[in-house]
């Protein structure tokens, strides 16, 4: 006796993403460690020389971070009230935070010891950042002001007023120590000259700014306030190039990568979103557990760090290739093992040899195949209706009932637990129009076989309510179409002849 043939189910095209360079990449950052720290995790800051070390500041902390084994190295617990903005220096010895007292503190790496307390603000300090020639420190604050310190003397160089609220970010730019762009939440994002001692260029960003970077020639400015990231061109006076709104939530913060190639953004919405600047297009997101309050990456984007309001410090490792190189398993089987044993156990047999003892195997067939191979045409039509199968599963097991002239057989009979699964897939999947002539005509065999006890079941009598709301929506729609579809015949129509 021949094998029954297998339902055949249709397959259907699926959009398939292309892979880019840029998605490629991001796809190596394997995960590594996720460190648990005592409160949400708003800050990071990256060292550009060996050990390349970095800080999460932290509640009270800031906790200074080893890249090779993904634990803290040192952690900074020399403040009264929250720390903010723990910012590491270049070479990777110096840290420098605010605290909520309104104080600033330099620490030494090595020994954690205080170099130096800047009072002068008369507010919380919520950023602080190195300058580009290691000897100067700029703060902002919520008392509106940017302040410039002198790191050796420790003395207050300058007091910068303009904003109208308080500053949540500040950066400088590489070519131009002088030159410093803030962001403040009175929607604005302002470029100062240290020279001066003012504001050369004010840009509006239309909400609370967050978080602000540039680009190294210091003439591209990108600033992130409410779900837009928006791209200013400096050296034209701050006319806006692009606009970004890819996230659905408030966006925390804004980094790039070290090759100044690629911007991160982090937000609220869980997810943190690759761009590439040549373009501005997304080319990767990662979604996280908890809203992500930082994100960025070390020196030669070896690793991947996002900072969560959860506390949970994610960090996900791009392995160089003599990482990866180390890590491929040796070629040369040790005697003894389960692999030396079971070597050649995947070698197909060349054409020339005798083989034995291969007997093809029987196909296995599904449950509703079995049925249907039994004749169980009621069994096979409640099992895929039951065990939530895919709609095209259903649809099939539908058309082979069909061909087999045993459908209004099947549906016949039904009592009120066994016909409320029928109209329920109707009523959902009815209006699809892969499989709209197939369950048009089961719904019109169900109307022909119930409408005699109908008003006997609400729940029966309520499905089809539905289900006669779905068609007349989809008529009403499908009406709207072809309207469409013929005034544009005119107008195109129209156009041709002019």
């Amino acid at each position: 006796m021949a094998d029954i043939k297998k339902l055949l189910i249709p397959e259907h095209t699926k959009t398939v993403c292309k892979a880019t360079p840029d998605t490629r990449f991001w796809k190596k950052f394997k995960f590594a460690a996720a460190v648990k720290e005592y409160g949400p995790a708003t800050h990071l800051s990256f060292s550009c020389e060996p050990p390349y070390c970095y800080t999460v500041t932290s509640g009270t902390k800031v906790n200074i971070y080893n890249v090779q084994s993904n634990e803290v190295q040192q952690s900074i617990s020399r403040f009264k009230k929250t720390a903010y903005s723990g910012c590491i220096r270049k070479d990777g010895k110096l840290v420098v935070a605010g605290c909520e007292d309104n104080s600033i503190q330099v620490f030494e790496v090595g020994t954690r010891s205080i170099l130096r307390q800047l009072t002068g603000h008369v507010r919380p300090v919520h950023v602080t950042r190195f300058s580009e020639d290691n000897t100067h420190i700029i703060s902002g604050a919520d008392d509106k002001t940017l302040r410039c310190w002198d790191l050796p003397t420790g003395e207050e160089l300058l007091c910068m007023t303009g904003h109208e609220d308080y500053i949540r970010s500040a950066t400088s730019v590489p070519l131009s120590p002088d030159v410093w762009i803030t962001g403040s939440y009175d929607h604005t994002v302002r470029v100062w000259d240290k020279r001066s001692g003012e504001s050369s260029l004010s840009l509006d960003h239309g909400a609370p700014v967050e978080s602000v970077v540039v680009l190294p020639t210091g003439g591209i400015a990108i600033s992130s306030g409410s779900n837009k990231v928006r791209v200013w061109d400096v050296h034209k006076g701050g006319s806006p190039l692009v606009t970004l709104s890819n996230h659905q939530k408030t966006i925390t913060c804004l980094a790039l990568d070290h090759t100044n190639r690629r911007l991160l953004s982090a937000s609220l919405d869980h997810q943190v979103k690759m761009y590439d600047l040549s373009d501005y297009k997304v080319t990767h997101s990662i979604k996280y557990s908890a809203p992500v309050l930082a994100v960025g990456t070390t020196a030669h984007n070896t690793h991947l760090v996002a900072g969560c309001n959860d506390g949970i410090v994610s960090i996900r490792h791009n392995p160089t290739p003599k990482e990866a190189a180390a890590k491929r398993p040796l070629s040369a089987l040790t005697p003894g093992s389960y692999g030396y044993f079971a070597r050649g156990k995947n070698l197909k047999p060349a054409a020339t040899d005798a083989v034995s003892g291969m007997e093809p195997k029987r196909k296995k067939l599904a449950k509703y195949d079995l049925h249907l191979k039994r004749f169980q045409y009621t069994e096979a039509f409640d099992h895929v209706l039951t065990n939530r199968c895919e709609p095209e599963v259903v649809v099939s097991v539908i058309q082979e009932l069909c061909r087999r002239d045993a459908l209004k057989r099947v549906l016949s009979g039904r009592n009120e637990d066994s016909l409320q699964p029928i109209l329920s897939f109707l009523v959902y999947h009815v209006t699809n129009p892969r499989y709209f002539t197939v369950l048009c005509d089961t719904a019109h065999i169900l109307a022909d076989l119930y409408s005699p006890v109908l008003g006997m079941s609400p729940s029966i009598d309520a499905l089809f309510g539905k289900l006669n709301k779905r068609l007349k929506l989809e008529v009403k729609v499908q009406e709207n179409y072809m309207k469409l579809q013929g005034a544009m015949d005119c107008f195109f129509t129209a156009t041709g002849l002019s």
